[in-house]
């Protein structure tokens, strides 16, 4: 009897055993498949050339003129592109700041742009763009109209390189005036139309509504944007007074208004 019991467990314990190893067998195959697809995938991905690619942040540099720097092979497979000689090649022009380069699978390239805003316009007998650092620009045309000071007054290109920082005072004051009327008052921002330098002496801003000299000096950019701003909400408004013949904002607490002779 316990002989036959033996035999009896045995025999039961085969169809599980099939069973199992069934399901082995078949999860091996579909992982096999799924290695096989994945592989066939990256293999043809690997050896698809870039039929697109998508650029974002710009607004002064057309999308053409990012792809046309990106200097692209029409045949190159898109996992053979040296993504850093790309992202230098965009680099070489002076209006990107930076800018980042990724692969958008199956067949596209992803560039985010973060560019170098124009803040003023200089007039050297050449015209170019300044950005808030002090970095010259290429005075270029573009499909976003620029409403910025123009700093007149600097006699020579010499030692101006597109691309570089221009390291003069004069137009570091300028640039510094420019920020703090951007920050303090849009309206006054909006008004300023001209920065003249003077060779080292006092800078002289110059408005669209009035034209009349306003001798503004240097340093403390901030503190006299505030107090010109409430001289000009108060009293130039509306209409200008036609006997001003300029006003200086270079003494604490106080605007100075002179008038012409009558």
């Amino acid at each position: 009897m316990a002989e036959r019991d033996d035999i009896g467990t045995s025999s039961g314990e085969a169809p599980e055993q099939t069973h199992g190893t069934r399901v082995y067998v078949y999860f091996v195959l579909i992982a096999l498949m799924v290695l096989t697809a994945a592989g066939l995938k990256m293999r043809w991905q690997r050896y698809t050339p870039v039929k697109q690619v998508v650029v974002e942040g710009t607004s002064v540099l057309l999308r053409e003129e990012i792809v046309r720097l990106m200097d692209l092979q029409t045949t190159q497979p898109m996992y053979e592109i040296d993504l850093t000689a790309v992202q230098r090649n965009i680099l070489s022009n002076s209006f990107v700041q930076s800018a980042v380069i990724q692969r958008d699978p199956p067949a596209a390239l992803r560039v985010t742009v973060v560019e170098r805003k124009p803040a003023a316009i200089l007039n050297a007998g050449e015209l170019y763009y300044l950005s808030e650092d002090g970095t010259v620009l290429p005075y270029i045309a573009s499909e976003q109209a620029y409403d910025i000071p123009v700093i007149s007054g600097f006699d020579s290109v010499k030692g101006i390189r597109t691309g570089q920082r221009l390291e003069h005072a004069d137009v570091r004051e300028a640039l510094d005036i420019i920020t703090a009327s951007r920050v303090i008052s849009k309206e006054l921002f909006h008004s300023i139309s001209e920065i003249r330098l003077r060779k080292g002496k006092d800078l002289v801003l110059y408005t669209f509504e009035t034209g009349v000299p306003i001798i503004f000096g240097k340093g403390d950019a901030a503190k006299k944007m505030v107090k010109l701003d409430a001289f000009w909400q108060q009293f130039m408004q509306g209409s200008t007074p036609p006997d001003i013949r300029y006003i200086d904002i270079r003494f604490d607490d106080q605007v100075v208004v002179s008038r012409k002779d009558s």
